[in-house]
């Protein structure tokens, strides 16, 4: 009998993350299953680690200990569940008193999976190459609090803006829901392919949000004589990127399978965790009078 290897990824300082594995773990299963510990490296891992042949991962923690673990796992056809541990759960939608038989279902072959892209990003500094991957975005924001940067963002060799704003996101649709969508981007649903670019706070009436095709290459220059830029990947990742320099995102289309349950579909986590209509769920039944 061949052994089945399951992932348990939490942090190594989160004691409900230890206990939620340790609940995973006592349960009964078939005495094929093993189950290894990871603690997802607070850095920025990208994929190449060897994790053998595990079957697949489950992350224990919130939506930022998900991402390390995607980031981890990208490429190397190691489905990742997530149970949520932390705070909003948008990614990691498993709930911890579910946990243990989340993995036994998984382990039955109980599941779809629904398939990410992800971002490549590129660093291009005199000759040199960097590359970085991001499941929800790359953001690259002013370095100075004081005032806003010059940016100049080209889609496939063409101008598509030139601006003074905080910074410009460049999203998947995984990500859209996330950062991009607090500047206020679309919310574009997992299954579409595309790259979503919205910019931060531009001084501009003009300068919108914009999707754009899943192979467009786009590339982001300081401008304005600015002084540069940040960038990062996922909420971490603080690198300062100099003018003459350049960043290129394009979608990597590896990316990260997703296991999923059939406890909420994706409109059910926008109205649960987003408030998404909510207004209209709570008045759906009313009965509304007016005076004649």
């Amino acid at each position: 009998m061949s052994e089945r290897v399951v992932g348990l990824f939490f942090k190594s300082d989160s004691e409900n993350g230890a206990r939620i594995a340790s609940l995973i773990k006592s349960a009964d299963y078939d005495a094929s299953v093993n189950f290894t510990f990871w603690a997802p490296d607070d850095g920025y891992p990208d994929a190449g680690r060897d994790f053998g042949d595990m079957e697949f991962a489950v992350s224990i923690g919130g939506d930022g200990t998900f991402l390390r673990v995607a980031r981890a796992v990208r490429g190397l056809g190691i489905p990742l569940y997530g149970i949520n541990a932390g705070r909003l759960g948008f990614l990691a939608s498993g709930r911890p008193e579910n946990a243990a038989l989340d993995v036994v279902r998984i382990l039955s072959g109980d599941f779809t999976k629904s398939s990410r892209a992800a971002l490549k990003c590129e660093l291009l500094s005199n000759g040199a190459r960097r590359c970085f991957y991001a499941l929800n975005e790359i953001t690259l924001s002013k370095v100075s609090t004081s005032r806003p940067i010059g940016l100049r963002v080209m889609a496939g060799g063409e101008v598509l803006y030139r601006f003074l704003a905080d910074g410009v996101i460049i999203s998947t649709p995984t990500g859209s829901t996330a950062y991009s969508l607090s500047a206020g981007g679309p919310v574009v649903h997992p299954d579409v392919s595309c790259l979503l670019v919205t910019p931060i706070c531009p001084h501009s009436l003009y300068s919108r949000p914009i999707v754009l095709g899943e192979n467009e290459i786009i590339d982001v220059y300081p401008d304005y004589e600015s002084e540069g830029m940040k960038l990062a990947g996922d909420g971490i990742l603080d690198i300062e990127v100099p003018s003459g320099d350049v960043v290129r995102v394009t979608l990597d289309k590896k990316g990260v399978d997703i296991i999923k349950l059939d406890y909420l579909s994706y409109y059910e986590v926008l109205r649960k965790k987003l408030n998404w209509c909510m207004e209209n769920i709570q008045n759906e039944h009313s009965v509304v009078k007016r005076d004649d």
